[in-house]
């Protein structure tokens, strides 16, 4: 891949990759640090790059493998350094570039926004490791299923399978979470 193929693919992804990273990472700062870490190890790997793919499908697992390193090695320094935290108490809003506007939002409205996003992502972490990586591919970075798919390794039918019981158990999840609102 040359550099201006290579530009190309980062002004297509830039938004979906920050999406995807802030639904693995939850926490905005470092998941513009993880896109931003992908994509120079996707810009030293872009010979690899073969053409057969859509260069957004080649990128995704560079971007999820890069965020499940990063997890890993929170959890890790979780465990060696237990007084320094966890590291995941970030703001779960949306930046404001991802915000569908409102006319004008309550606070009580903006409030229950924010408890359901809570809500959402709490329910998201008691999924398996691979509904919960379909579901953010699919719901969050809004990835095709053949290209989530081709972003996991996995067939379309595993994809459907795998999104089918992540918004079923979610729906459950976040019905509860709703009733406890009223």
């Amino acid at each position: 891949m040359d550099d201006a193929r290579f530009e190309r693919l980062v002004l297509e992804v830039q938004d979906k990759a920050l999406r995807l990273a802030h639904g693995f990472l939850g926490d905005w700062d470092e998941a513009r640090d993880a896109v931003q870490e992908a994509l120079v190890k996707a810009y030293r790997r872009r010979h690899t790059f073969r053409g057969e793919a859509d260069p957004a499908t080649w990128f995704y697992p560079i971007l999820t493998n890069h965020c499940r390193d990063r997890l890993r090695r929170r959890k890790v320094r979780s465990f060696l350094l237990p007084w320094r935290g966890r590291g995941d108490d970030g703001d779960p809003d949306d930046p404001p570039e991802l915000q569908a506007p409102s006319p004008d939002p309550s606070p009580e409205h903006e409030a229950q926004r924010g408890a359901f996003r809570r809500a959402l992502l709490r329910a998201l972490k008691t999924l398996p490791a691979r509904q919960q990586e379909v579901f953010r591919l699919r719901a969050l970075a809004g990835l095709s299923v053949a290209d989530t798919a081709s972003a996991l390794g996995i067939s379309s039918g595993a994809v459907k399978a795998h999104l089918f019981r992540a918004t079923q158990a979610l729906q459950k999840q976040l019905a509860e979470w709703n009733e406890g609102f009223r």
